[in-house]
């Protein structure tokens, strides 16, 4: 009882740290403070969404940015939130509900009720104004999208997996409505590509490489996207061959897939992967560790000699990230900005039986998201099912979602 009331006060305590948060970031939006407080009013009444039990454990803080965003677009409202009075049922369903009632006239996909927790908070973001046009029963094409969207990937944006976010049903559409296969879109989406939408231009070219390669394997494709990421858009903190610190540009800015086949582009990856396990020359840095806990799985016996000793541990500076990478023969020392920005983290796991400790899975955390959005062997392999299970198990005692790509 003691440790339900201590509970129960943890999560009072946080949810009224981020409530106070929302009004702060509501005060700076005309006339979205009062909105924000008639949806809190409304909700609380109405639903135990904002009540501080484990019902809905840490979907709380997101609700609650949920209802910020919602807030930020008073002006639009269709009815009155007062006027909403919702049948009981879970917490997405419930802000589905709430979303439509304020917002739209006609259907809108369930995955649409994603754009209210797209981060930055208390932000107005281009994401929220494609869910009002499609209320209004608009098509998604009038929404001046960043990238090329024919009539034929708008009938399959409708069709996208209902767990999608709007922007990797987008993309999910985009390579199916190219002739890409279903598999090979739900990889695309697994990458960074299915997060973010910038120089469409490039990227499309990418995906026509993709699906014209059919027998590119699907493991190849996140390693491919972070390879092509890195040589033509990212800068990074480096130190120039002119000896001078600060952000370089990317190395090859002018990249092209014209030309390209799949060995040759397969062979720079391995080059650049081999290239960051050599690389000492990037400035040290270090992050404090995520919210989540280390984990240790013992299995069988060392009388029988099939001990098994599982461990997943994070990663807390750029070195281990370089040590991981080097020894996987992967790209994982390219995260160490995400990660000491806390947008990510890397964790490895490792194996201990008689014949010695290895490594044997690099996994990444999307720490806003508290997914696992990504799992790989060395050389990028996708994992096997005994590691998956391993991996499953973690994820579950920290309250963490495995992403359907891991998954399968």
């Amino acid at each position: 009882m003691r440790r339900e009331g201590s509970f129960r006060q943890t999560a009072k305590r946080l949810l009224d740290d981020a409530i106070h948060t929302g009004r702060f970031l509501a005060e700076r939006h005309d006339g979205a403070l009062p909105a924000y407080e008639r949806l809190l009013r409304q909700v609380q009444t109405q639903t135990d969404l904002l009540h501080p039990s484990d019902r809905h454990g840490d979907n709380r803080n997101l609700l609650n940015a949920g209802l910020l965003a919602l807030s930020l677009h008073h002006a639009d409202w269709l009815r009155p939130v007062e006027t909403w009075f919702p049948s009981r049922q879970n917490a997405w369903l419930l802000f589905t509900s709430l979303a439509h009632h304020l917002l739209a006239v006609y259907p809108v996909p369930p995955f649409m009720t994603s754009v209210w927790f797209d981060l930055p908070p208390g932000e107005i973001l281009v994401q929220h104004s494609w869910y009002k046009l499609l209320g209004q029963g608009r098509n998604i094409r009038t929404a001046n999208l960043p990238l090329r969207f024919t009539r034929a990937m708008t009938h399959l944006f409708g069709q996208a997996p209902h767990h999608y976010t709007a922007i990797a049903a987008l993309r999910w559409a985009q390579v199916r409505g190219l002739g890409g296969s279903e598999a090979l879109a739900r990889a695309v989406v697994g990458t960074r590509l299915g997060k973010v939408l910038e120089n469409e231009d490039f990227w499309e070219s990418v995906l026509h490489f993709f699906i014209n390669h059919p027998s590119l394997e699907l493991a190849q494709i996140g390693p491919i996207v972070d390879f092509l990421q890195h040589q033509k858009f990212e800068w990074k903190e480096g130190v120039s061959s002119e000896g001078v610190f600060g952000k370089q540009p990317p190395p090859r800015p002018d990249y092209t897939m014209k030309g390209r086949t799949v060995a040759s582009v397969l062979r720079q990856v391995e080059e650049w992967h081999k290239q960051l396990g050599q690389d000492t020359n990037q400035p040290c840095l270090s992050w404090r560790h995520s919210p989540f806990r280390d984990f240790r799985q013992v299995e069988g016996s060392e009388a029988l000699g099939n001990m098994r000793v599982w461990t997943i541990t994070e990663l807390l500076t750029s070195r281990a990230l370089f040590v991981e990478g080097r020894a996987m023969r992967h790209c994982v020392a390219t995260y160490a900005e995400r990660c000491a920005r806390r947008q990510t983290s890397i964790w490895s796991m490792r194996m201990e039986n008689q014949r010695g400790r290895h490594r044997v899975l690099t996994i990444e955390v999307d720490l806003l998201k508290r997914t696992v959005c990504q799992s790989r062997r060395k050389c990028n392999r996708l994992s096997q099912a005994v590691e998956r299970e391993v991996m499953e198990r973690w994820a579950a005692q920290e309250g963490l979602k495995v992403a359907e790509s891991v998954r399968l």
